[in-house]
């Protein structure tokens, strides 16, 4: 017998080429074969990727300071750990983007009720309301249609690009745990350790998701307290804080974020007033 792959003479028995390292394979193709091994390449050799999960819900500080002192291959990388997480979840919320928006929605119900009811009213006749109330009322419907306009566009938005978003944040959670937490570790580690944090708190939300979809919406609302109570809890165990020094920290990495935000809003104030200044839209 010989090898398939390099034409090496193999033994009877042999279940891997000596030359190649290549897999002898006896057997026809069949379905769930296929499937076994979609999943091993997709998930990684010898099921790398269920102990991730596995040792990212019970010890998160195994896989990240492993990894990062070198333990490569025990491991899924954390980008891949990732972009798992990201294309499942784009995948799923896409098949039921009517949920999606919908839950998205539940947050904000009263809100929405109050801007439809205000874009879908009548304008009333000159005869029956003065110049002043009729204006009122025009430029009411019109903020209330452009608000619901750009909420939908905005959950459109994540829908389609929610895998490249999942990387933007990445770099966002990065900066912040870097500002909260200045040493040991450089930037380039924190993005390895946010990596492998935002990818396991997306299998969760996916899981929420779908619990949301059967019981009630505000169950996926409840994940992101979850996400943010799962990173005090793995960033506490890397870092061994205490519970006081780990509240701490927290409002630290929330001062950043207040920071960062506050940085946005003066970008788009600015970037609006310039775009007015030139004449090319209506205040």
């Amino acid at each position: 017998m010989k090898c398939k792959n390099c034409h090496e003479e193999l033994k009877d028995n042999a279940n891997f080429c000596n030359n190649c390292g290549g897999l002898v394979v006896k057997n026809r193709i069949h379905f769930k074969q296929l499937l076994i091994d979609f999943f091993i390449n997709l998930f990684g050799v010898d099921s790398r990727f269920f102990l991730t999960i596995k040792k990212m819900a019970l010890k998160p500080e195994e896989v990240v300071l492993e990894y990062l002192n070198g333990v490569r291959r025990r491991y899924v990388n954390p980008f891949a750990f990732l972009a798992i997480g990201a294309g499942l979840s784009l995948i799923i919320f896409n098949y039921f983007a009517d949920d999606f928006i919908a839950i998205q929605n539940s947050v904000n119900e009263e809100q929405i009720s109050v801007l439809i009811e205000q874009s879908n009213q009548e304008i009333p006749l000159e005869n029956s309301a003065t110049e002043k109330e009729i204006e009122k009322i025009k430029l009411e419907k019109k903020i209330a249609t452009m608000q619901l306009d750009s909420m939908q566009k905005m959950s459109e938005f994540m829908l389609r690009y929610f895998n490249l978003l999942a990387f933007v944040f990445l770099l966002l959670y990065a900066v912040l745990s870097k500002w909260t937490f200045w040493k040991p570790h450089n930037f380039g580690e924190h993005i390895i350790m946010n990596a492998y944090l935002y990818g396991f708190t997306t299998f969760f939300t996916i899981i929420a998701f779908f619990l949301a979809i059967t019981i009630h919406p505000t169950v996926y609302m409840c994940s992101f307290i979850f996400s943010i109570i799962y990173y005090m809890y793995a960033i506490g165990r890397i870092y061994k804080l205490s519970p006081g020094k780990n509240i701490l920290k927290f409002f630290r990495f929330l001062l950043g974020l207040l920071i960062l935000f506050i940085i946005f809003c003066v970008l788009v104030f600015i970037g609006v007033v310039a775009v007015a200044a030139f004449g090319l839209i209506e205040l």
